[in-house]
């Protein structure tokens, strides 16, 4: 059944709240398909934990989504140019 996001944004938001919350359930609901039951490596588990501890100390620097989007934005901007 085709979704029309005009005539859903057209609903009150108590209403739009009860349809994100049933999405979300569903979601829920469906997302054990996705999970192979395997779990991360020790090596991994290893590497992100040492990050957190950088990043929590001070040590690692972090970037905003903008800042993020900008060098992505910059960088297809200089893979563009590369290929004329």
């Amino acid at each position: 059944m085709p979704v029309n996001i005009d005539d859903i944004k057209k609903l009150p938001t108590p209403e739009k709240l009860k349809l994100i919350d049933e999405l979300w359930e569903s979601i829920e609901d469906d997302w054990s398909q996705y999970d192979n039951g395997e779990e991360e490596s020790p090596e991994v588990i290893a590497l992100l934990e040492e990050r957190l501890e950088k990043y929590e100390k001070g040590e690692m620097k972090s970037y905003t989504w903008e800042e993020v989007k900008k060098r992505i934005e910059a960088n297809l901007e200089q893979q563009r140019n590369e290929k004329k």
